[in-house]
């Protein structure tokens, strides 16, 4: 076991569940992961809002559960406003667009704050979140 100092955290974003989930396209990675995967409260509430049936429920339960969970807190959903109101300025984003960067921005300054990776599918959007606010990203395809 890595001491607490040599430790990496991972925080998985919802669409590497998804598509795990569904093809076990990413098993073999996670498996041979170097990361202690922590999951983010966000995550977990997209999942089971999503959730199609009662095996996907299940494992969402299950995962709350048996994972370190991480939520963000106020001063992060602050800061998450903050950094949404720079990208609707910058970016011109409509507010559809902002409202689905919102979760993404919350795992990722819930990442930042124990000096976790987040690992995604979803490389464009945490690329702009990325330029708002350093963090370390792993793009999986």
């Amino acid at each position: 076991m890595p001491s607490a100092k040599t430790t990496k955290f991972a925080l998985l974003d919802t669409a590497i569940y998804i598509e795990n989930f569904r093809s076990g396209r990413f098993t073999v990675r996670l498996l041979q992961s170097p990361f202690v995967i922590s999951c983010s409260s966000v995550v977990l509430h997209e999942l089971l809002r999503g959730a199609r049936t009662a095996t996907e429920r299940k494992f969402v339960l299950e995962l709350s559960r048996r994972c370190q969970v991480l939520t963000p807190t106020e001063q992060q959903w602050l800061k998450a406003a903050e950094i949404l109101n720079r990208l609707r300025r910058r970016e011109h984003y409509e507010a559809t667009k902002l409202r689905d960067l919102a979760f993404d921005v919350l795992i990722a300054l819930s990442a930042r704050s124990i000096g976790a990776s987040v690992i995604t599918t979803n490389h464009t959007d945490f690329q702009v979140i990325q330029r708002e606010v350093p963090f370390h990203l792993l793009c999986w395809d």
